[in-house]
């Protein structure tokens, strides 16, 4: 199978249907992990930043949901493996979360936090840095729906909880890479209001209006990102630290050390469990293991 194609299906293993329309949801979008991995591969330095974090202020008690920060940490590692410089970038009630994922991996880069207060003048700060950036890549990152509000999947305004890191995402002339499963996420914008109105419950109303150059759509955010991960390891297999990363058992620790050590919360269940978006362990895994499989019989 050439590479090309490889990658196609680690495109459409990504997309699993998990029940929220994601294989629809992904036929538009269909290249996207190419142009994505090629982007980041075909230039001689990267400089990015990995957008994440996913607050779920009706969990008891309030988190950050477990998709998003393992797929963005995976991501940040790959592109340092690869020797491009890389920061994560979240929000404040986010930040545990996403600071206990770093850890897990063993990570060293650097964590940006947006307030919620002050948030103004932190991007003011902020902007003309991001505006200088390669790449800003956003994984599982809420984004403004058409009345310019961030909403959930259950059509609920989860602004007073959200920093609009979609200005940092718009800025600058960096290639944008968006990431989600559910059309409210930074870079679903790419997909046709229509469609996401036919496809996702309250789509209509929850659809971000923020679009993308290349649109990864996976039944899990978690999943698109390890399928990144995977294309850059089929257009790079000298770098071998990336199939490291593919491993299911890297992912089962991260996401483990995130519910334990900081509470996050499956989006779907609304509590501390290890457990996305309401898949338990063995089939969240599914994937991730058919995407190592894959790129380890590339060769």
């Amino acid at each position: 199978m050439r590479v090309e194609e490889t990658i196609a299906e680690l495109e459409r293993v990504a997309a699993r249907e998990v029940g929220r329309g994601s294989e629809q949801l992904a036929v538009p979008a269909a290249g996207g992990l190419l142009a994505a991995a090629r982007s980041l591969t075909g230039r001689p330095t990267v400089d990015a930043a990995v957008l994440t974090g996913f607050f779920i202020p009706g969990a008891d008690p309030p988190a950050a949901e477990t998709d998003g920060p393992v797929g963005a940490t995976q991501i940040a590692a790959a592109l340092r493996a690869l020797g491009g410089g890389v920061r994560l970038v979240t929000d404040a009630p986010c930040a545990p979360v996403v600071n206990a994922a770093l850890d897990a991996a063993a990570l060293d880069v650097p964590l940006e936090v947006a307030p919620l207060t002050g948030y103004d003048d932190w991007a003011a700060a902020a902007l003309p840095r991001y505006a200088r950036l390669s790449h800003l890549i956003a994984c599982e990152r809420v984004g403004p729906a058409l009345d310019g509000r961030p909403r959930n999947m259950r059509g609920e305004d989860i602004g007073a909880h959200t920093a609009p890191l979609d200005r940092l995402f718009a800025a600058g002339s960096a290639f944008r890479v968006g990431i989600g499963d559910g059309g409210n996420e930074l870079g679903m914008g790419r997909l046709p209001t229509e469609l996401v109105a036919r496809v996702v419950d309250r789509g209509e109303r929850i659809r971000c209006v923020v679009g993308c150059d290349a649109l990864l759509v996976g039944g899990t955010s978690n999943w698109a990102a390890a399928a990144l991960v995977g294309a850059l390891a089929l257009l790079r297999p000298e770098v071998t630290a990336l199939r490291d990363l593919l491993r299911p058992e890297w992912s089962y620790d991260v996401l483990t050390a995130i519910v334990l050590h900081a509470g996050a919360v499956d989006g779907v269940r609304r509590r501390a469990e290890v457990s996305v978006d309401g898949l338990d362990w063995p089939a969240y895994a599914e994937p991730l293991a058919r995407i190592a499989e894959l790129v380890a019989a590339a060769g």
